[in-house]
């Protein structure tokens, strides 16, 4: 073979290589997965990461909202599409540690691809404003006195916010009752509406900016800003207080190419004066952990949830 004849070959069997390893994700749309009803704290999270792809790399993306089981839904569908990371799905902290422990679902939390954490959420237990609660007292009171009779609202069955609240009021030994819904919004709806007493969410921002809603407690062991006279669970002295926080994953096995490119473009988000602006509007605040980190995190949440479950 001449020489000239070789390097054309060559150059022709190099080019299927230098195809594959063009720049994530190309002319490819993206989409981003939400497992909760639209109008609540995930949709909004999503829906400004899905404009920052758009905005600062030129990208197509593609919100699409699969609701149920407190997202595990979401992410049991995510964990069975094509590794290439074009698809992604928000990870709650319900259905990356708990849900995972109670019931047999088409995914392990600990081998989806964990792509960065972008948010930090407060997650209160609230009443409407007229509510004759007034505080976490008066409805451990009114619990204790009507036993069952109480009813709050959850995002999801046998999710994070029904677990800590729960064992919240087994350590009070008070009974109550339990509705979930499939998304915080129609929470909020169901108790203004007046059909339960409470709800257990971190989508109350809104709401209680307008006036409309009263914080009883924090789930988790930090105070909701700029509402200090809120007690937590952990200074209440509660078995369970844990942080809330959403972060993306995709499926096992993306390669590290794209990997890091959502990484870069979460890291992006967090940093962008109108998502901090939304999230401020929440109470809530970047928080932003690399993809390393926050699978890491994943996987120490999913073993820590699943000792405190058995025990």
């Amino acid at each position: 073979m001449k020489r000239r004849d070789a390097l054309i070959l060559a150059g022709a069997l190099a080019a299927p290589a230098i195809h594959a390893q063009e720049a994530f994700p190309g002319n490819r749309t993206l989409t981003l997965t939400v497992g909760f009803a639209p109008g609540g704290v995930g949709d909004m999270v999503m829906r400004q990461l899905s404009e920052s792809a758009r905005a600062k790399r030129g990208v197509q993306t593609v919100v699409d909202f699969r609701p149920g089981a407190g997202s595990a839904l979401s992410l049991e569908r995510i964990s069975r599409a094509t590794p290439d990371g074009t698809q992604v799905a928000l990870g709650s902290v319900s259905a990356l540690w708990i849900i995972p422990h109670q019931q047999q679902l088409g995914y392990d939390p600990r081998q989806l691809t964990g792509l960065g954490q972008i948010s930090g959420h407060p997650l209160a237990v609230y009443v409407k404003t007229d509510s004759p609660l007034r505080s976490w007292a008066d409805l451990l009171a009114y619990a204790r006195a009507n036993p069952g009779k109480l009813s709050w609202g959850t995002t999801g069955s046998r999710g994070f916010a029904e677990v800590l609240v729960e064992a919240a009021f087994r350590h009070e030994n008070v009974q109550t009752s339990t509705v979930p819904f499939r998304g915080g919004a129609e929470a909020i709806a169901a108790m203004i509406g007046g059909h339960i007493d409470a709800v257990a969410s971190a989508d109350f921002g809104p709401m209680l900016a307008q006036g409309a809603v009263r914080l009883l407690a924090e789930t988790g062991p930090n105070k909701v800003p700029g509402h200090p006279e809120v007690p937590t669970f952990r200074e209440l002295g509660y078995p369970l207080s844990d942080a809330v926080a959403y972060g993306v994953v995709g499926p096992p096995g993306i390669p590290r190419q794209a990997v890091l490119w959502w990484q870069e473009v979460i890291r992006e988000t967090t940093q962008d004066p109108a998502f901090i602006e939304a999230l401020r509007r929440i109470y809530a605040v970047p928080g932003y952990l690399g993809a390393d980190a926050y699978t890491q995190s994943i996987r120490d949440g999913y073993a820590r949830f699943g000792a405190a479950l058995r025990g």
